[in-house]
Order: structure tokens, then C-alpha cells, then sequence
């Protein structure tokens, strides 16, 4: 009787072995090289590939994330016959391509894609980088070349994890290329707070068994000690943002942040992020101009901050770079003159619309000056490259549009707003928006500061947004252990102070 069921057995095996040699042969392969259109030199590109069934297609050896994966120059695809969609993109300076194939059992075919370049700022001298990347470290260095990236801290640590925990640290920078760098050893605490991000450290921090509130960030904070090779970049919705702020621990805000996402905006907002008004910011679009308002607020304080970007990759489903920041150098590239450049404020922002200022041969960060009592006029122009829709420039100043432009009149008037005018000190910049529904696309340069006498221009009402936050951030605050809510407090008395001395010092509305 066991002779049948033995003979069943193999004979159910054998289909199996069949039906795995028929799947197989049945593949068909699709040799993709990707070349730039004017130059055919090969480049990295990432692929979002939808098989036949509707699904995203995961390709084995080469990075993975969501729907899209990236390779270098070529790729051997082995895939079930059948039609294929896909778009590809060879980083944000290059036009993107979208199409099909279809794929046949036994198929071999050869597919070269030309990806034609529509802007590029490194020739420009405006270099980009990304301030918080979360993925295998293996996969770095194709990522950032896919994405057009040359600098990137990847975040080793955080509040959860620490990946270098009891692992020796050999050098934290890590340099390819000729003009291409990523830190290892970023990270982040993102608690009751806020969200700051810590770059160039030499060590993660040990935030690993911090409560909500305790100890406070800012004591973590203080154990850099200054380390002038430190960047902090602060989301522009943190609570502790005034207090990080008052202690002088804000080295760039970031207004384009893990939430702004490719596809949309994250359903939930970062920790410890102040809440906007639904009526004055709704939808997808009111999360990002709220982080603009708040930022422009801090400037209208008489600060001198610049802001960044963080595409959250690996903890979002956004690419390296998505939100990006650009860094103007004079000369090549140097990973530590982008840092100095990007606390400097020689900045563009953007997910989207390229935009390269030129205002009277002055970049970003710069101060125009003026004597008590004179006025000034400053040109205002750009080259703008965009692979979306823009309907009209923006012209900020002091946290108000002062103009709009459609781009006929840009174009008309050979890349030249009109001119910008102030009688009194102030700060202004450039942006552009892209016409889409779904999420918020955007470009913003940094700001360009005006100096008329001896004194910034410090707004009342901007102060008294940063004052009023700290009053209620304290009081949300729960700890019960006394000695440590008296610590914690005692930080927001100091922060208190700060803003209410920068209150009396206001000298505009």
C-alpha cells in the first residue's frame, strides 16, 4: 500500500521541478543600459517598473524602496513575459522618461535609454545635498549618483537604534568620485520636542533611552560643545524650535522636510511638531507653507538663518534628494566648504523647480547695506529650469509675497523681476511653485538680508509667535519627577527671556 503513495509523492514532485523549469524558460530578458542623450556616457537612474499584473517590480542586486529600484549605467532585467510600464529618472537635473516594453517567453532584447539633461547646476556651482538619508550603507553610493546628490548624512541612529552601537567607528566621511561625499554617522532625536538632525558628529548620541521628555534634547545638544564641525538642522514645526533657538543650537531650519513626501504628504506629522490652523493651512499643500511661515517668522525676528532639506529615504519612501538643498561654491567641490557655504546661507531649496539667483552677482546670504535714512533698489533675477508647471515667480519680503510674475513676463523680461525697493532693513527671496494637486513641489532660494543703519529689521509679531510657543510648550510638559521637570523648566525660563528681550527690541510691527 505505501508503493502508490510513494510513486504519488514523486510524481507530485516531478510536476513541481517541471513547472519551475517551465516558469524559468518561459523568462525573457531585457538588457537596459541608460546613457546621458548628449554625451553617451552611461548614468545611474532609478526605475519605478510595473509588471504585467499592475504590481511594482522588485528587481533583485540592486537597491529597493516602494515602487522604484536604482542601478548603475546597466541592468539585466529577467522578467515573466508580459507588458511592462515604467518612468525613469536620472536625478532632478534630467528630464524624465516614461514608456512600456513587452516582454515575450524566451526573449532577449537589448533597450538603450537616452536621458537628455535639461539644466546643470553643478556647472553653475550650486552642489546638492540631503540632510537625512536612512538606508544600507552598502547602497550609498549608487543611490546619490542616481539622484544627482554629493553630499548626504545617513542616519546611523536615532531614537529606536543606534547601528554603531558596540561596533568600532573608523572614518565617518566617506568620499568618492571627484566631488562626492556622505556622512555615516548622522542621525537624529525626535521626541516631544521636535525633530533635530546632528551631522558631522564623531559619535552617535545616546538618545536611545530618552523619555519623551527627559532628559531634554537640549542637554544632548550641549554635549557637542560647539563642535564647529557640527551641523544641527531643525524642522521649522518643532515645538523646542524658539528654545533650540534661544540657546543658540539652530545652525539651518529645515522647511522641506521627511513629511513632504514624493507621492503626497504624510498622513501624520513629525514628532513634536507645533500643529497648524486646518482653515489658514489645509490639505497637502497648508503642512509645507506652514513650515515657510514659521521660518519666515524667525527671520522676521532679525535672524540670520538658512534653511535646508531632508528627504527622510528609507524611513519614507521618498529617493535621496527629493528634498534637497543646493550650495553655492566658488570653485570645485569641497565637502567641507559645502558645509561652511550651507551655514552661510548660500542656499536653494527645493523638491522641484531649479531655480539659480542672480541678484546684482550676489548670492543667497549675502547683506545689502545702506546708511540710516538712504533707501535701496536691488535687481532681481534668476535662471529658472523646471520639468513641472509653474504658472508664476514669487518675490518674498519680510515673510509677505511682494511679487508675483507669470513666466511670460520672466521670459519677456529676460530672467529680470521688477526691482525690489526698501526704505528700511529687511530680508527678501525668490520661489517658485509647481501647479500640482497632489503634493507640494516647490523651489525657494535663501534669504538675501537689508541692513539700512545699524539695526535688522525685528518684527513684534513674529517675536511674539516664538514667545507665546514657548509659554505653551512649558506648559504641556509632564514630568513627575520634580528635580527633572524643575530642570527642563528652567530651559524654557531662559528661552522665555531670550524672546522677551528680543520683544523689547523690536522695532517694527
Amino acid at each position: 500500500m505505501r508503493l502508490p503513495v510513494r510513486l504519488s509523492a514523486l510524481a507530485c514532485f516531478a510536476a513541481v521541478l517541471l513547472a519551475v523549469s517551465s516558469a524559468l524558460a518561459a523568462k525573457g530578458i531585457l538588457h537596459l543600459k541608460v546613457v546621458d542623450s548628449e554625451t553617451k556616457a552611461p548614468l545611474a537612474a532609478r526605475m519605478h517598473l510595473i509588471n504585467p499584473r499592475g504590481k511594482r517590480q522588485r528587481v533583485p542586486g540592486v537597491p529597493n524602496l516602494d515602487d522604484h529600484f536604482t542601478f548603475i549605467g546597466e541592468l539585466n532585467l529577467e522578467l515573466a513575459p508580459g507588458r511592462y510600464t515604467f518612468e525613469l529618472e536620472t536625478g532632478p537635473e534630467y528630464r524624465s522618461r516614461s514608456g512600456y516594453f513587452e516582454l515575450k517567453s524566451g526573449d532577449e532584447d537589448n533597450q538603450t535609454l537616452e536621458m537628455p539633461r535639461y539644466v546643470n547646476m553643478e556647472k553653475d556651482g550650486w552642489w546638492a545635498g540631503d540632510l537625512y538619508v536612512a538606508r544600507e550603507e552598502r547602497d550609498l553610493e549608487t543611490l546619490m549618483l542616481a539622484e544627482g546628490l554629493h553630499v548626504a548624512v545617513n542616519h546611523a541612529w536615532d531614537n529606536q537604534r543606534n547601528a554603531y552601537d558596540g561596533q568600532p567607528i573608523r572614518d565617518p566621511l566617506a568620499l568618492f568620485g571627484e566631488n562626492r561625499g556622505w556622512w555615516k554617522l548622522g542621525g537624529r532625536d525626535e521626541r516631544a520636542g521636535g525633530r533635530v538632525i546632528i551631522a558631522g558628529a564623531q559619535k552617535p548620541l545616546a538618545v536611545q533611552s530618552a523619555k519623551p521628555e527627559y532628559p531634554p534634547t537640549l542637554s544632548y545638544l550641549n554635549e557637542l560643545n560647539g563642535d564647529p564641525a557640527v551641523h544641527l538642522a531643525v524642522d521649522a514645526a518643532a515645538w523646542d524650535l524658539p528654545l533650540w533657538v534661544a540657546a543658540g543650537k539652530v545652525d539651518s531650519v529645515v522647511i522641506a522636510g521627511p513629511e513632504l513626501e514624493m507621492k503626497g504628504a504624510a498622513a501624520k506629522p513629525a514628532p513634536g511638531s507645533r500643529p497648524a490652523d486646518r482653515l489658514l493651512y489645509p490639505g497637502v499643500q497648508g503642512k509645507a507653507r506652514w513650515a515657510q511661515q514659521i521660518y519666515f517668522h524667525l527671520l522676521n525676528c532679525g535672524l540670520r538663518i538658512p534653511p535646508s532639506a531632508a528627504s527622510g529615504s528609507g524611513t519614507t519612501n521618498n529617493p535621496p534628494g527629493y528634498n534637497r538643498v543646493y550650495v553655492h561654491l566658488d570653485g570645485g567641490f569641497d565637502y567641507d566648504a559645502w558645509w561652511r557655504e550651507l551655514a552661510a546661507g548660500r542656499v536653494m531649496v527645493t523638491n522641484g523647480p531649479m531655480i539659480r539667483p542672480l541678484v546684482e552677482g550676489r548670492m543667497p546670504g549675502d547683506v545689502f547695506t545702506a546708511a540710516a535714512g538712504q533707501s535701496l533698489e536691488i535687481d532681481v533675477a534668476l535662471n529658472l529650469g523646471t520639468r513641472g508647471k509653474i504658472s508664476y515667480l514669487e518675490v518674498i519680503k519680510n515673510g509677505q509675497v511682494e511679487q508675483e510674475v507669470s513666466l511670460a513676463d520672466y521670459a519677456k523680461n529676460q530672467g529680470h523681476m521688477p526691482k525690489l525697493h526698501f526704505d528700511e532693513s529687511g530680508w527678501f527671496c525668490i520661489r517658485a511653485v509647481e501647479e500640482l494637486p497632489e503634493t507640494y513641489r516647490f523651489a525657494i532660494t535663501g534669504p538675501y538680508y537689508v541692513q539700512i543703519g545699524d539695526q535688522p529689521r525685528i518684527s513684534k509679531s513674529s517675536v511674539k509667535f516664538f514667545y507665546d510657543a514657548v509659554f505653551e510648550r512649558a506648559g504641556a510638559i509632564q514630568l513627575e519627577d520634580l528635580d527633572q521637570r524643575n530642570e527642563v523648566l528652567e530651559m524654557h525660563r531662559q528661552a522665555r527671556n531670550y524672546w522677551r528681550d528680543l520683544y523689547e527690541r523690536a522695532n517694527a510691527p
